[in-house]
C-alpha cells in the first residue's frame, strides 16, 4: 500500500507543477487591459481624425461642384447675349443689368426670341428662367434653380470704353461688351472640427465678401464676352 500512496503523491506534485496549469495574475490582466485599451483609443483616433478629413473634402468637393455648374451654365449662355440670326423683330441683347440679376434675349435657334434671367434668391440659390416656357415644361418648372449654397454673385458690366460698371443704364446697356462674373460658394453646414478662418474676397467691382467663421467656402471669377453685342 505504501508504495501506491508513494507515486500518488509524486503525481500530484508533478501535475501541480506542470506550467500548463499555470493562469494570468491579475496584475497581468491589468496590464492586458490597460496596452489594449492604449492601443484601441491610438486606433479610435487615426480613425476620427481621418473621418473628418473625409468629411472636410466632401464639402470643399461639394462647393466647388455647386460654383462650376453654376459658373458653366453662365458662361454658355452669356455668349450667346444678343445671338439673333433671323433679325427678329426688336432685336436681341441685354435687357436688364443689374448687379445680380442679369436678363437677355436671344434666337433660341428655331425663330423664337427667348428671355433669359439669372438671379439668386433668398436660399442661396442661383435661379434660371426663361420665357417662353421651353418645350415639355410648365409654368410650375421655372424659374429652376442651378445650383445652391451660392451666398453672393456679382454681374459687372465691360463697357467698350473698358469700363466696370455694376449697373448699366438703358442708354449705357448697347455698350456692354463683356460680364464679369463673381460666384461665392459656401458649405451649407458648419465644420466644427476645424473651424475654418474667415476668407475674404474681392470682386472686379471692388467689393469685399467675407465667408462665415467656420464655413468652407470658394470664389470663383471669369470675364464673359458677349460674342454677339456691339456687331
Amino acid at each position: 500500500m505504501t508504495p501506491i500512496r508513494v507515486r500518488e503523491s509524486c503525481m500530484l506534485r508533478t501535475a501541480n507543477r506542470n506550467p500548463g496549469n499555470q493562469g494570468f495574475t491579475l496584475v497581468e490582466l491589468l496590464i492586458a487591459i490597460a496596452v489594449g485599451s492604449i492601443v484601441m483609443a491610438a486606433v479610435m483616433t487615426s480613425f476620427l481624425s481621418q473621418h473628418n478629413v473625409y468629411l472636410a473634402q466632401d464639402e470643399v468637393v461639394q462647393i466647388q461642384q455647386s460654383a462650376r455648374v453654376a459658373m458653366d451654365m453662365l458662361t454658355r449662355d452669356i455668349h450667346s447675349a444678343g445671338y439673333n440670326p433671323n433679325h427678329l423683330a426688336g432685336g436681341a441683347g441685354i435687357t436688364t443689368a443689374g448687379a445680380t440679376t442679369l436678363t437677355f434675349t436671344r434666337d433660341d435657334g428655331t425663330g423664337i426670341l427667348e428671355t433669359i434671367t439669372y438671379t439668386r434668391s433668398g436660399a442661396n440659390m442661383l435661379t434660371l428662367n426663361i420665357t417662353p416656357l421651353p418645350a415639355g415644361t410648365t409654368a410650375a418648372d421655372w424659374p429652376a434653380n442651378v445650383a445652391e449654397n451660392i451666398i453672393n454673385l456679382e454681374f459687372c458690366y465691360l463697357m467698350s470704353s473698358g469700363n466696370c460698371i455694376l449697373a448699366p443704364t438703358a442708354a449705357q446697356r448697347p455698350n456692354i461688351r463683356s460680364v464679369q462674373v463673381s460666384i461665392m460658394a459656401q458649405a451649407a453646414l458648419m465644420d466644427t472640427k476645424s473651424l475654418p478662418p474667415v476668407r475674404t474676397y474681392t470682386t472686379p467691382s471692388g467689393a469685399l465678401w467675407s465667408s462665415t467663421a467656420g464655413f468652407r467656402s470658394r470664389y470663383f471669377t471669369t470675364t464673359v464676352q458677349c460674342r454677339n453685342l456691339g456687331l
